[in-house]
């Protein structure tokens, strides 16, 4: 796991009956410049599935967002926490209707767990961003392998959208959604790369090296 300075991590999860989960490491110059590819940028990335009663779950989850917001570093990573489903909040809302009447206990099992990872965000100072299921349809298995994603849990690399595998599969497309929409919005306006003391503050500009600078600064 990357821990260096001016990096960015996405950490998805997938939950239910087995919890998916996505974690990848952005250097901030994936977002200084609009013209940045994003996927140049990648320093890390890894992903897996949590089995086990919705409890252990919820702990090893726990895990690693602390991982890879605080790690044993000196300074915080910049770090978005995201999750698919709903929160107890949606599902207690009078314009939610509940379609599925199968799936015993793990019908309401993505909802307890998010609402627990909320909880645990909170704590830490993070917030639990939820997306809709449906957004991550675009990004087939073709598509995370022409990205340069390949699965860890498959001999050949392939990713599976059945069996063993594809709750890591549907993670890791949140994620992949997750970094598109902030790439879109970093779009007009450059990142400042770093947190915290003056040695890890900078930008990724002319202005640095006392230049005029060919883009314009967030405020």
């Amino acid at each position: 796991m990357a821990r260096e300075e001016n990096e960015y991590h996405i950490v998805a999860f997938d939950p239910g009956g087995t919890t998916g989960w996505g974690h990848i490491v952005l250097d901030y110059r994936a977002f200084s410049r609009p013209q940045n590819k994003a996927l140049r940028w990648v320093k890390n990335w890894n992903c897996g599935e949590f089995t086990g009663p919705e409890n252990a779950q919820v702990e090893q989850a726990s895990r690693l967002i602390w991982r890879a917001k605080f790690g044993d570093m000196p300074f915080n990573s910049t770090t978005d926490v995201v999750s698919a489903g709903m929160s107890r909040a949606d599902f207690l809302s009078e314009d939610f209707e509940l379609t599925q009447q199968v799936g015993g206990n793990n019908l309401l099992s993505p909802v307890r767990i998010n609402a627990k990872l909320d909880w645990v965000c909170h704590g830490w100072g993070l917030k639990l961003n939820l997306q809709k299921r449906s957004l991550r349809t675009n990004v087939t298995p073709e598509r995370l392998l022409r990205f340069g994603f390949t699965s860890p849990m498959n001999r050949r690399g392939r990713w599976t959208t059945t069996g063993r595998g594809k709750d890591a599969f549907s993670a890791m497309q949140h994620a992949i959604v997750w970094l598109r929409r902030v790439k879109q919005e970093a779009r007009s306006r450059p990142w400042k790369l770093g947190e915290g003391g003056r040695a890890n503050v900078r930008w990724d500009c002319a202005c640095e090296d006392g230049y005029r600078c060919d883009i314009r600064h967030p405020r």
